[in-house]
């Protein structure tokens, strides 16, 4: 089943065609109740990796519709489901991407969610209603922010019935895994596309890092191991476009420390 659910990853993330890559998602999320543990996470990963990535717009509601299906059957895809919101919230390139992601985290967080998962929502709410350019969004996130529950205590979320610990939202930091190790991920390819390339995920990386803090020895030292890349590539890609054989083993370095870090527990 496992074997199954990559070569569908695969499929969905790089087939050259649109149709086998849609056909790819619709399957994968057909392969949830049936998929263990291991399966489901990808399955999971992969729906929130096009549901913020993926160059065409159907492909990214596409995923996005299935995310909020399995979130519907399995209260343990609550935390990769939150997490994929919240991003697109301040994160997606389009105005409209932005409000339905507020829209659907306020109708989230209304139906009850844990603790952690109301606070990261709201935490959201308050990032756009400060810092968002559009009236449209601060507008939006601020309802969003009066009507969440002052208690979050419904543990899990989402009306399914399935699951169980079979995926992440039992723990509280497994949708913060699932992104970052996507953007480890895109860090360690973009180190064969340029500095520019580089440098773009480097920094999406440490951006990252730095809003999501763990209690771990190890995470300052990845945090200035990435504010230091950073600070290299900026001055690389002033001068050349592509990186060294020295720097490119640098990033990969760097990434797996970051992937290894929010993998631990």
């Amino acid at each position: 089943m496992t074997d199954i659910v990559t070569e569908l990853r695969t499929q969905a993330l790089e087939s050259t065609y649109g149709d086998d890559r849609r056909d790819a998602l619709e399957r994968l999320a057909e392969r949830y109740d049936r998929a263990d543990e291991a399966g489901r996470r990808e399955i999971l990963g992969t729906l929130a990796d096009v549901a913020r990535d993926a160059t065409h717009r159907e492909e990214r509601e596409l995923a996005r519709e299935r995310l909020e299906d399995l979130y519907e059957r399995d209260s343990s895809a609550a935390g990769t489901v939150v997490s994929t919101y919240c991003w697109l919230a301040t994160e997606a390139d389009y105005s409209s991407e932005r409000e339905a992601a507020l829209d659907r985290l306020r109708r989230i967080g209304r139906g009850g969610v844990s603790a952690d998962l109301r606070d990261r929502i709201a935490d959201t709410f308050e990032t756009v209603s400060e810092e968002a350019t559009y009236s449209a969004e601060r507008e939006a996130a601020r309802r969003g922010l009066s009507e969440l529950p002052d208690d979050g205590d419904v543990a899990g979320g989402g009306g399914g019935s399935g699951g169980g610990s079979a995926a992440s939202g039992d723990d509280p930091e497994s949708g913060d895994a699932y992104l970052a190790v996507s953007l480890t991920e895109h860090l360690s390819a973009a180190r064969t596309e340029g500095a520019d390339a580089c440098l773009t995920r480097a920094e999406e990386l440490h951006d990252f890092v730095d809003r999501h803090p763990l209690d771990d020895d190890a995470y300052g030292e990845v945090r200035d191991d990435l504010s230091s890349l950073v600070d290299q590539l900026s001055v690389v890609a002033d001068g050349q476009s592509d990186l060294g054989e020295e720097r490119r083993a640098q990033v990969e370095r760097v990434a797996d420390r970051t992937k290894r870090l929010y993998l631990r527990d």
